[in-house]
Protein backbone atom coordinates (compact mmCIF):
# COMPACT_ATOMS: atom_id res chain seq x y z
CA UNK A 1 0.00 0.00 0.00
CA UNK A 2 2.78 2.39 0.93
CA UNK A 3 4.56 1.63 -2.36
CA UNK A 4 1.41 2.43 -4.36
CA UNK A 5 0.98 5.73 -2.52
CA UNK A 6 4.55 6.80 -3.16
CA UNK A 7 4.26 5.77 -6.83
CA UNK A 8 1.06 7.81 -7.17
CA UNK A 9 2.66 10.87 -5.58
CA UNK A 10 5.74 10.47 -7.79
CA UNK A 11 3.62 10.18 -10.96
CA UNK A 12 1.61 13.28 -9.98
CA UNK A 13 4.86 15.13 -9.42
CA UNK A 14 6.11 14.17 -12.89
CA UNK A 15 2.77 15.07 -14.46
CA UNK A 16 2.62 18.58 -13.03
CA UNK A 17 6.34 19.42 -13.01
CA UNK A 18 6.23 20.82 -16.57
CA UNK A 19 3.76 23.51 -15.45
CA UNK A 20 6.45 25.31 -13.45
CA UNK A 21 8.69 25.50 -16.51
CA UNK A 22 5.98 27.23 -18.55
CA UNK A 23 6.01 30.22 -16.19
CA UNK A 24 9.64 31.05 -17.00
CA UNK A 25 9.15 31.56 -20.76
CA UNK A 26 10.41 34.90 -22.06
CA UNK A 27 8.72 36.66 -24.95
CA UNK A 28 11.36 37.81 -27.45
CA UNK A 29 11.02 40.80 -29.72
CA UNK A 30 9.25 43.20 -27.35
CA UNK A 31 9.55 46.97 -27.47
CA UNK A 32 8.95 48.17 -23.91
CA UNK A 33 7.73 51.64 -23.01
CA UNK A 34 9.36 53.41 -20.07
CA UNK A 35 8.22 56.90 -21.07
CA UNK A 36 6.31 59.33 -18.89
CA UNK A 37 5.05 62.27 -20.95
CA UNK A 38 2.66 62.38 -23.88
CA UNK A 39 5.57 63.26 -26.18
CA UNK A 40 7.43 60.16 -25.00
CA UNK A 41 4.36 57.95 -25.42
CA UNK A 42 3.80 59.33 -28.93
CA UNK A 43 7.44 58.61 -29.79
CA UNK A 44 7.08 55.04 -28.51
CA UNK A 45 3.90 54.48 -30.52
CA UNK A 46 5.39 55.94 -33.71
CA UNK A 47 8.61 53.94 -33.28
CA UNK A 48 6.83 50.65 -32.60
CA UNK A 49 4.39 51.21 -35.50
CA UNK A 50 7.21 51.83 -37.99
CA UNK A 51 9.59 49.15 -36.64
CA UNK A 52 9.72 46.27 -39.12
CA UNK A 53 13.01 44.53 -38.35
CA UNK A 54 12.82 40.98 -37.03
CA UNK A 55 14.84 41.06 -33.82
CA UNK A 56 14.84 38.37 -31.13
CA UNK A 57 15.87 40.65 -28.25
CA UNK A 58 13.92 43.26 -26.34
CA UNK A 59 14.19 46.99 -27.04
CA UNK A 60 13.58 49.50 -24.24
CA UNK A 61 12.56 53.09 -24.89
CA UNK A 62 13.02 55.29 -21.81
CA UNK A 63 12.60 58.98 -21.18
CA UNK A 64 13.97 61.67 -18.89
CA UNK A 65 11.47 64.54 -19.02
CA UNK A 66 12.25 68.19 -18.40
CA UNK A 67 9.48 70.75 -17.95
CA UNK A 68 11.61 73.45 -19.50
CA UNK A 69 13.43 71.77 -22.36
CA UNK A 70 11.49 68.67 -23.41
CA UNK A 71 12.36 64.99 -23.18
CA UNK A 72 15.59 63.03 -23.48
CA UNK A 73 14.72 59.73 -25.21
CA UNK A 74 17.05 56.72 -24.89
CA UNK A 75 16.72 53.44 -26.81
CA UNK A 76 18.57 50.47 -25.28
CA UNK A 77 19.07 46.77 -25.76
CA UNK A 78 20.27 45.15 -22.53
CA UNK A 79 22.82 47.72 -21.29
CA UNK A 80 23.81 49.01 -24.74
CA UNK A 81 22.57 52.48 -25.70
CA UNK A 82 21.60 52.45 -29.37
CA UNK A 83 20.06 55.89 -29.78
CA UNK A 84 19.54 59.08 -27.81
CA UNK A 85 17.54 62.08 -28.92
CA UNK A 86 16.08 65.26 -27.51
CA UNK A 87 12.38 65.82 -28.27
CA UNK A 88 10.65 69.16 -27.91
CA UNK A 89 7.15 69.33 -26.38
CA UNK A 90 5.95 71.14 -29.52
CA UNK A 91 6.88 67.99 -31.50
CA UNK A 92 9.06 69.96 -33.88
CA UNK A 93 10.70 67.53 -36.37
CA UNK A 94 8.95 64.65 -34.60
CA UNK A 95 8.57 62.33 -37.60
CA UNK A 96 12.13 63.02 -38.71
CA UNK A 97 13.37 62.06 -35.22
CA UNK A 98 11.39 58.80 -35.32
CA UNK A 99 12.75 57.90 -38.77
CA UNK A 100 16.28 58.78 -37.67
CA UNK A 101 15.90 56.60 -34.57
CA UNK A 102 14.66 53.63 -36.61
CA UNK A 103 17.53 53.93 -39.08
CA UNK A 104 20.16 54.34 -36.37
CA UNK A 105 18.84 51.45 -34.25
CA UNK A 106 18.72 49.18 -37.33
CA UNK A 107 22.31 50.06 -38.26
CA UNK A 108 23.56 49.53 -34.72
CA UNK A 109 21.75 46.19 -34.44
CA UNK A 110 23.42 45.03 -37.66
CA UNK A 111 26.80 46.24 -36.38
CA UNK A 112 26.18 44.54 -33.03
CA UNK A 113 25.48 41.19 -34.67
CA UNK A 114 28.59 41.48 -36.85
CA UNK A 115 30.72 42.33 -33.82
CA UNK A 116 29.21 39.47 -31.85
CA UNK A 117 30.02 36.94 -34.57
CA UNK A 118 33.55 38.26 -35.23
CA UNK A 119 34.56 38.82 -31.62
CA UNK A 120 33.22 35.54 -30.28
CA UNK A 121 35.48 34.57 -27.40
CA UNK A 122 34.35 31.45 -25.62
CA UNK A 123 36.44 31.96 -22.50
CA UNK A 124 35.32 35.56 -21.80
CA UNK A 125 31.89 36.94 -21.12
CA UNK A 126 30.64 40.06 -22.87
CA UNK A 127 31.44 42.27 -19.88
CA UNK A 128 35.05 41.10 -19.67
CA UNK A 129 35.95 41.81 -23.28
Amino acid sequence: MNGYLSAAVFSLFLTFSHITWAVEVEVPGLITDHTVTSTGHDFYRAFSDKWEKDFKGNITISEKPSARWGSWITIKIDQDVLHQAFLFPSKRDFNRNVDLAINQVSEKLDRRQIDKSLLNTGDLTRDEF
